[in-house]
């Protein structure tokens, strides 16, 4: 399972001045991934919590948070906390020797740091605590087994860590300017904390040589799983450093909509069509993994942190600000493992499966809308949180917090209104035809047929 693309930019790097976070989910095909709120508060002694497959002891106090669910998990792929506290994750494999019992999924030790820490160097303890205790051998699929280890990144209000881990030990590095991660580890030689062990251990299994500095990356590493990572890894860190000044928020979701774009492993015939795994993520078979979606997020010393969601694929989708207020509307906390037609997220993965049916003849015009309708978004999220300011700085948070709430529900209801349209659009001209052409017919159809998705 090919899986996400996360990077994290300080504020030197960051045109607001403010540390940020974007990452694409990549997950198995037909898995919704919506955006919810999950309040915070105090806990009884000996109350437990039910995790995706283990059940273990609650903590004393948590955070609220907001977080990118896959459906069928209790952890988070991506999600952020009342403290501005924001994690994404990435799946890793490394050499370590394989556990035969069940532990704790990498969501669930993100959401688990998101409940219980305030800062990203405490959220690194509370994993590292809970991994070491529990592991991390927890199937990961619906369909299929898949498990596999994870690196973090972890970014508050004025710190970025990287934390990656193998097995039950784990290594951490403090940021200083930005940072990337896909599925392949980056940590060398230089780190801040780790377990007693991460050296001695690598050494006594022989993948460094006796005279050899100690380097993470080159020792853990399986490298038979790097073979499509280390491209998407080195894509995001050259388009980061691509740029000469500060990135803003539409440079980070166009990194986050990338496929290769100029070079030599772009797209052979168009982006759904994908002969590489992207930073946008294309399925081309049942079994595959596929951008689910996609996240920018920063903390604002006046509103909290400000998400933007993009569901699904990015590139075929539109990003929608979703305020600290403790409500997301209806629609977009939405979705399971079958087709929804009042689910955003379904919505816009139904128009993602029709545009790559044959995206030559309909992507243009349909990205067209949908980049129109987003910048109308930000321009009004930008009137909306200019008056939602003036009411905080007069002591009427409340009122605030209610308007944001407004915007975010409009945004969402313009998004399906316009994700509606669009797919009968091109369902029409599909059906006109007679069903789908291409490269992508026999995959489209049997997809359709699993989830119960007109096409």
């Amino acid at each position: 399972m090919l899986s996400c693309d996360t990077f994290a930019l300080g504020k030197k790097y960051y045109i607001e001045n403010k540390n940020c976070l974007g990452k694409n989910s990549d997950r198995p095909l037909g898995e919704a991934q919506p955006i919810a709120f999950y309040p915070g508060g105090k806990h009884p002694a000996g109350e437990m919590l039910k995790c995706t497959h283990l059940t273990i002891p609650q903590a004393a106090h948590t955070y609220t948070v907001l977080g990118c669910r896959p459906y069928w998990i209790w952890g988070f792929e991506m999600g952020v906390n009342e403290m501005g506290l924001a994690i994404g994750n990435e799946a890793e494999w490394s050499r370590s020797d394989a556990e035969a019992e069940e532990g704790l999924l990498g969501m669930d030790l993100l959401r688990l740091a998101l409940e219980r820490a305030a800062t990203a160097e405490a959220g690194v303890r509370v994993i590292a605590e809970l991994l070491e205790k529990y592991g991390q051998n927890a199937n990961a699929n619906p369909l299929f087994d898949r498990r596999y280890e994870n690196s973090f990144l972890l970014v508050d209000r004025d710190e970025i860590w990287l934390m990656e881990t193998a097995g039950r030990r784990w290594i951490a590095k403090k940021i200083g300017d930005w940072a990337a991660i896909s599925n392949c580890y980056s940590i060398g030689g230089e780190y801040d904390m780790a377990s007693p062990d991460i050296e001695t251990y690598a050494r006594e299994k022989r993948w460094l040589r006796p005279d050899e500095a100690f380097d993470f990356a080159k020792a853990y590493s399986r490298s038979g799983r790097q073979s499509t990572a280390l491209h998407r890894y080195r894509r995001q860190k050259k388009l980061i450093a691509a740029h000469a000044g500060p990135l803003d928020r539409a440079a980070m979701t166009g990194i986050l909509r990338d496929h290769f774009e100029g070079e030599i492993i772009e797209p052979r015939w168009d982006s759904c069509a994908a002969m590489f795994p992207s930073i946008c993520m294309h399925a081309a078979e049942w079994n595959g993994s596929q951008t689910a979606a996609s996240i920018v997020c920063a903390w604002d010393d006046e509103l909290g942190p400000v998400t933007w969601y993009a569901p699904s694929l990015p590139c075929l989708s539109l990003y929608i600000p979703v305020y600290w207020t403790g409500d997301t509307p209806a629609a977009m906390g939405k979705g399971e493992g079958t087709y929804d037609e009042n689910s955003l997220w379904w919505q816009t993965q139904r128009l993602a499966m029709l545009v790559s049916a044959d995206e030559s003849r309909f992507g243009g015009a349909v990205r067209a809308e949908l980049r129109k309708l987003e910048g109308e978004i930000a321009a009004g999220a930008e009137e909306a949180e200019q008056q939602a300011r003036q009411l905080i700085r007069v002591g009427s948070r409340t009122t605030a917090c209610e308007l944001l709430a407004a915007y975010t529900r409009a945004a969402s209801d313009s998004a399906m209104g316009l994700v509606r349209r669009l797919c009968e659009s091109v369902s029409s001209e599909i059906r006109k035809d007679g069903g789908p052409y291409g490269t992508r017919k026999e995959f489209l159809e049997e997809y359709c047929a699993r989830v119960g998705m007109p096409l």
